[in-house]
């Protein structure tokens, strides 16, 4: 891996914590994300030991070794993206310094979600309801034969019958999965326990009508998870899709029609929490920068003002690639052209004329090709930039460089969400004293790809 990272420019990571409950450890996963042969490419560099507490100045130390075992230069780190947590915010500015960190777009939203949860007490009834249903068919084998008995009386095949899916409060989306998994079964469940009844006295309380008419909450929640799903994924790109995905998730949060007070309760503090949480997301300059860099996007879901300073910075980084640096906070943007200087002897008509015969001789190479790219018609959805920029190389040498380090990052920490799973899964209860080495080893291993075993 060390001979195939020397080749590659640019690297985008990742990174979060997770805790082994069957030995009561906690590790520390780190993602790589780069592009090799024009695709993009994510591996789990090291699940590591944390000994210590868990602070920003530690996490960065781990960081710091992980990138120096697998001989990852500091100058080809782009960004790291990790969850809310403010030591996570910490280790990152202490790594790669300020205006390097992306929040997690996915643990945003989930947020969002759980803290609405817990300002309706209407729906957190709802919910620990329907959660200690769907915990007591989970727990019992003779209640969930009666579930899938009494749909295959109703003629359902054997291969379509549904279940209750439980609620996790650290998996995204579950609590929407729960409650639509028992909205689609709730006639069946209802009879279920009124089967089970005859023979046991301990059963869950059914829900009441009033509380089954929760088709609103479900509808408020559908643009969340889709938002979340689409920007949870490795093989493509994500992080351009963030600004676009907060515009049009809250404009069909606004669009949607809600029948019940409840539901309209719902809906006006789900805007409230995303106006608390995703504005200022959509405000993070690398998101800004990545969208208008998308050519699926541009300047469409960025406001104007933000366009104008993304602009700028782009073409000073431009420049800056050209001569070998990377942006820092301590260097000057660039100078200015200076049109303010109108020699009073001059007409309007002669100072407009000088302007503008100005601006064509200064334009540099930079700026040609960013206004040829913004010129050019955005594509599809369906589209994939990193194949435009791919095959833009010859034409916009300079933003098609730029454009491809940016690209590169992750919109959300999914990818080391996964390889926490992926823990659980290597260190099983048969294998809790597993050393923390061949946790690593066997971790690392896991995430390889297919191609890189030949």
């Amino acid at each position: 891996m060390k001979r195939t990272f020397k080749e590659i420019e640019n690297f985008a990571l990742t990174c979060d914590g997770v805790t082994l409950t069957n030995s009561t450890r906690a590790f520390l996963t780190v993602t790589a994300h780069f592009l090799k042969d024009n695709i993009l490419q994510s591996i789990c560099l090291q699940a590591v030991r944390m000994n210590e507490s868990h602070t920003g100045e530690y996490i960065c130390t781990l960081l710091q070794n992980t990138c120096r075992e697998f001989g990852i230069e500091e100058f080809k780190l782009e960004s790291l993206t990790t969850d809310n947590a403010k030591n996570m915010k910490a280790a990152s500015n202490l790594f790669l310094g300020v205006g390097h960190h992306v929040p997690c777009f996915a643990h945003t939203i989930n947020l969002v979600v759980d803290n609405t949860v817990k300002d309706i007490k209407s729906f957190s009834t709802v919910l620990d309801k329907v959660k200690r249903i769907v915990t007591y068919f989970k727990h019992s084998p003779a209640a969930m034969d009666v579930l899938r008995k009494l749909q295959s009386d109703e003629g359902v095949p054997e291969g379509c019958i549904r279940t209750l899916t439980q609620n996790i409060d650290t998996r995204w989306n579950s609590c929407l999965d729960m409650l639509i998994s028992f909205t689609d079964l709730e006639n069946t469940v209802a009879m279920a326990l009124i089967n089970r009844s005859k023979s046991t006295k301990i059963l869950p309380e059914m829900l009441s009508k009033p509380e089954l008419d929760s088709g609103d909450f479900c509808e408020l929640l559908k643009p969340f998870k889709e938002a979340t799903e689409r920007v949870s994924g490795e093989s493509y790109v994500t992080v351009s899709l963030v600004v676009p995905m907060i515009t049009m998730s809250l404009a069909k949060l606004r669009k949607i029609l809600v029948q019940s007070a409840d539901g309209i309760l719902m809906k006006d503090v789900l805007l409230k929490r995303s106006d608390e949480y995703l504005i200022g997301l959509s405000k993070n300059k690398i998101l800004i920068k990545a969208c208008l860099l998308d050519p699926r996007f541009k300047k469409m879901y960025i406001p104007p003002t933000m366009v104008l300073e993304a602009s700028k910075d782009i073409l000073e980084e431009m420049q800056l690639n050209s001569e070998g640096k990377r942006r820092s906070l301590n260097v000057k943007p660039l100078e200015e052209l200076d049109t303010t200087q109108v020699n009073r002897q001059e007409s309007f008509f002669e100072a407009h004329n000088r302007t503008i015969q100005q601006n064509q001789i200064s334009d540099s190479p930079y700026e040609k090709e960013f206004h040829l790219y913004i010129s050019l018609p955005n594509t599809n959805w369906e589209a994939d930039p990193l194949q435009f920029w791919t095959s833009q190389q010859q034409t916009m040498p300079h933003l098609s460089k730029l454009a491809l380090r940016y690209l590169i990052i992750p919109g959300s920490s999914a990818s080391s969400e996964r390889m926490a799973s992926a823990i659980k899964c290597v260190v099983c209860y048969s294998r809790s004293r597993m050393t923390d080495r061949h946790v690593t080893q066997r971790v690392f291993l896991k995430s390889l790809a297919k191609h890189y075993w030949k």
